[in-house]
């Protein structure tokens, strides 16, 4: 909630405001605020003080351009705001050791609380815990290790997604919004010189040794590929409504393929972004629309 309260305040209060929309973005500022307020874990530490970064870097950029389209904006928000989390780590006795051990405990405390309920109903139902219950267990740690190591990177899609869903709602709230509201998926893109992003993670990941930026790799290769994933989609997304599927049916459509092709599905949702920065997928689609 404070990672979507906190950059809705700050487009309604940094964008010309109204006095309306002082007043809302005031108002959700004190609520974000109140709920950032209180004793946390270490990992809420954390939480914190990335909220405060990313709304830092976000007033930085619509301040010096209110309106700009919000794929650009946002992107920069988060690079100036991982940034600035980057020099903090490096200033500060915190590591990305400790980071990862951080999350870990957090996630690891909730998923081992979720496992002993579920033992313990089925010590209760007399069957013991079941085969399934410890392999589930065993998964959940294999899982957390695994997110731990790449948080960084998930901090940051859960970033982006954030500022897409407050920037559709300063779109509404706004009594005169600046800026184009949020596109359909079809029509999501970025700019392509992001490309060299996946070629610095391919390098950190193929030489980690020669590139010197120990878990950085798998952090670019993480986030980069989760842009061009949805890049992807927003491709696919195009070619089935040139083919005339579309609204609920495409929705119906992608919901199945997710459900039972998922690791299919984000390869090809990957390879169709990726491809798309030099083919350009859509144009083509234009063009073989165009009159004939």
């Amino acid at each position: 909630m404070v990672l979507v309260a906190v950059p809705l305040a700050v487009y309604l209060l940094a964008q010309r405001p109204t006095r309306r929309d002082l007043v809302v973005g005031a108002v959700l500022g004190t609520v974000a605020c109140a709920l950032l307020v209180g004793p946390v874990d270490p990992f809420g530490a954390l939480e914190r003080a990335w909220a405060a970064l990313l709304a830092g870097a976000l007033t930085v950029v619509v301040v010096q351009r209110p309106g700009r389209s919000f794929v650009p904006s946002a992107l920069l928000a988060l690079g100036l705001a991982a940034g600035a989390a980057s020099l903090l780590v490096w200033l500060t006795p915190l590591s990305w050791g400790e980071v990862a051990w951080r999350v870990s405990r957090h996630f690891g405390y909730q998923a081992r609380l979720i496992v002993g309920q579920m033992a313990a109903a089925a010590d209760a139902a007399g069957g013991g815990a079941s085969p399934f219950v410890m392999t589930l267990e065993r998964s959940v740690e294999a899982g957390i290790r695994l997110a731990s190591a790449v948080f960084p990177a998930l901090l940051l899609l859960q970033s982006f997604a954030a500022l897409a869903l407050g920037w559709a709602l300063y779109q509404r709230l706004a009594l005169a919004p600046v800026g184009a509201p949020l596109g359909r998926l079809r029509t999501f893109r970025f700019d392509d010189n992001l490309i060299w992003g996946v070629v610095l993670a391919l390098v950190a990941l193929l030489v980690p040794r020669l590139a010197g930026v120990g878990m950085l790799g798998g952090n670019l290769a993480v986030f980069f590929g989760g842009l061009y994933a949805l890049r992807g989609f927003a491709v696919a997304a195009a070619m089935a409504a040139t083919a005339g599927i579309d609204g609920l049916l495409a929705a119906a459509g992608a919901a199945l393929m997710l459900l039972f092709l998922a690791p299919v599905a984000a390869i090809a949702a990957l390879a169709l972004g990726l491809t798309d920065t030099w083919v350009d997928w859509r144009r083509r689609l234009e063009r073989a629309a165009g009159p004939r």
